[in-house]
């Protein structure tokens, strides 16, 4: 377990230490590079593999029901928590900080580094998790709910339908959506899948986890320690409220202990980098968030492990 975590802080580590290597390009295009190449090829290939040969249980639909819950329950909490902060501690908080934060305390890096971490500890059969868990309730869930979030904290006066629209538009450009569909159409039909793209995936499979890896590293930027009081509550919400929420959802649905276990370390993972771009869109705090995504990232390799051993 602990070479896992070992092996990807190494490989993190490689993604700040491109920024300080001479004439290559920024961590913005890179990072902007692998995740489309992530997004558009790699991941699709991967998730219609990964769907086709998971288990046919209710964890198809418990799953993201879990992801759904996790992520309201967390957004609830930190509505709640930052809007105490700011009638008290923080009462010089921007309406763009605390948007930022609220989003940062809700969503979870659940494919980026979910992914690699939960093949990792529990082996390739569990890969089907973080993706059910990301594809069908935390990325449709960002570009609606998260739309509807950083419109109101921008003061946005863009009507509610054309919102609803723009969101529904971002969803349908995702491949990884249809490469569900895909995966579960061959799930429920008695096609085979062909044994070409079966190795292509397996290729796919041990490409992806350490380019995610990488990439995260490419996005994090250190806070400062006066901006650690800020982040400490979206921390806490992000590594510890997350999984406790979904220990509720594993006790009320009897998971399996193999597929509770992992999603209790799925709903624990540190803030989602994708964040960044829907905080970029709506002119919200970025450089709140990244410190956010920074600090949770590298305090969920010491929290992962307490809830691996709790």
């Amino acid at each position: 377990m602990n070479t896992v975590f070992v092996a990807y802080l190494i490989l993190i580590s490689l993604g700040i230490v491109w920024r300080f290597i001479p004439g290559v390009p920024s961590p913005i295009i890179m990072r902007n590079a692998i995740s489309s190449l992530v997004i558009q090829i790699l991941l699709p290939l991967l998730t219609i593999s990964v769907i086709a040969k998971a288990p046919m249980t209710d964890a198809i639909w418990q799953i993201p029901f879990t992801a759904i819950a996790v992520t309201i329950g967390c957004l609830l909490t930190a509505w709640l928590v930052y809007a105490g902060l700011r009638k008290t501690l923080l009462n010089n908080m921007s309406d763009a900080t605390m948007g930022s934060l609220i989003i940062g305390s809700t969503w979870c890096n659940a494919t980026y580094l979910g992914l690699p971490i939960i093949t990792g500890i529990f082996g390739e059969e569990m890969s089907f998790i973080p993706v059910l868990y990301d594809v069908l309730a935390l990325t449709p869930l960002l570009w609606t709910l998260g739309v509807f979030i950083a419109g109101y904290f921008r003061g946005d006066e863009q009507s509610h339908g054309e919102r609803m629209r723009e969101s529904w538009l971002k969803i349908l450009r995702l491949p990884p959506i249809y490469a569900v569909i895909i995966g579960l159409a061959l799930k429920f039909s008695s096609v085979q899948i062909p044994d070409i793209l079966l190795h292509v995936s397996e290729i796919v499979g041990k490409a992806v986890p350490p380019i995610m890896m990488i990439s995260v590293g490419m996005a994090l930027t250190l806070p400062k320690w006066k901006s650690l009081l800020i982040l400490i509550p979206g921390s806490i919400i992000r590594l510890f409220i997350g999984p406790a929420l979904a220990s509720l959802c594993i006790v009320f649905f009897g998971m399996h202990n193999t597929i509770g276990e992992a999603l209790i370390i799925e709903s624990g993972m540190p803030t989602m980098v994708l964040t960044l771009a829907l905080i970029d869109m709506y002119d919200l705090d970025a450089e709140i968030l990244s410190h956010l995504i920074a600090f949770t990232t590298i305090s969920s390799f010491i929290t992962l492990q307490f809830h691996l051993l709790s």
